[in-house]
């Protein structure tokens, strides 16, 4: 039996536009507090989570004492697929680190600085944990960039809004979330939904092994320099340090010829903003190379962090800071 109240998954980006919210300090930058999420269904069991009082996958006890690590990103964040206290941050936790995830599935660089504007200045953690994923984050900041209530987050006097969303807000994404679930999230649907998406990644992983498929070249996108400078400012604004953590996509590390001439063509487009606005980076592509002696020691099927590569990932960051 599913709970009551599971809802699927959902973007920022596209909950706040069915909400109809349309201004930065009144948008939804989490899910909705205590609602059980979807975050995803292998051999139709749902592995899910209860938002916390904020709306991100933590315990809300993680907020009863002082934050070492605010983590911003996306699915990687939010812990797709992974059972509770496997993902990234709950592994960050193991290695006695007070941790918070403020991640959600397709969110990119400008929504992540958004939620930090947000959720920053009153959580202070001592380290903020940006991090980007080389598979779709461009992608996803060129449509940010056209979001009308997103731009004014690049604004130094932006309004970011209160850390708990307006009454509002919850109330119109709920109504959103309701009309979704009134196709009652069975186990046919959720076995069909999982089929199509094992088939889909089956079919990307077999493109990629024989060399048919390559990321497109980036486009120049002079607004995520703008992005890390407001966040380092934001984040030094308390006490705290800014840090950059570059995820690969799992095609790095499958093929015949591993193309990473392809995909450094990214990579050194956002390592050379980080460098330029002088952030600690923690590049993770060469150190899964070294590390990594097959795919499945780092990444799951659907292409996200495993259980073993959340934990590998979370001792590498956590490591990196004792070594500050």
């Amino acid at each position: 039996d599913q709970p009551d109240n599971l809802i699927r998954g959902f973007t920022l980006r596209n909950l706040n536009l069915k909400a109809g919210i349309d201004d930065l300090p009144g948008a939804m930058l989490s899910g909705i507090p205590g609602s059980e999420v979807l975050l995803c269904a292998p051999d139709g069991d749902a592995i899910t989570y209860t938002a916390d009082g904020l709306g991100f996958n933590n315990p809300d006890t993680a907020y009863d004492g002082p934050v070492d690590i605010l983590v911003v990103g996306d699915s990687f964040v939010e812990g797709f697929c992974l059972p509770k206290g496997d993902d990234l941050v709950g592994q960050l936790r193991a290695n006695n680190l007070n941790s918070i995830s403020a991640g959600i599935r397709g969110n990119g660089p400008l929504i992540e600085l958004a939620t930090l504007g947000r959720y920053g200045p009153v959580l202070k953690p001592r380290h903020v944990f940006m991090v980007f994923f080389e598979g779709n984050d461009w992608k996803n900041l060129g449509f940010e960039l056209s979001t009308g209530w997103l731009r004014p987050a690049l604004d130094p006097a932006a309004d970011f809004g209160p850390a708990n969303a307006p009454d509002k807000s919850i109330e119109l994404s709920s109504a959103v979330m309701a009309e979704i679930a009134e196709e009652s999230v069975s186990g046919w649907d959720i076995l069909q939904r999982t089929s199509l998406i094992r088939n889909f990644f089956a079919l990307h992983q077999t493109g990629l092994t024989l060399g048919l498929v390559y990321p497109k070249v980036p486009p120049e996108i002079p607004e995520f320099r703008n992005i890390l400078d407001r966040a380092k400012a934001m984040t030094e604004s308390w006490g705290g340090q800014l840090h950059l953590v570059y995820v690969p996509q799992i095609g790095r590390f499958i093929g015949l010829v591993p193309p990473d001439f392809v995909y450094d063509q990214l990579r050194f487009q956002v390592l050379d903003a980080a460098e330029r606005a002088d952030i600690d980076v923690i590049d993770l592509a060469p150190i899964i190379r070294a590390e990594a002696s097959s795919v499945s020691d780092f990444y799951a099927a659907d292409s996200h962090f495993n259980a073993q590569g959340a934990a590998r990932v979370a001792k590498i960051l956590a490591d990196h800071l004792a070594e500050r």
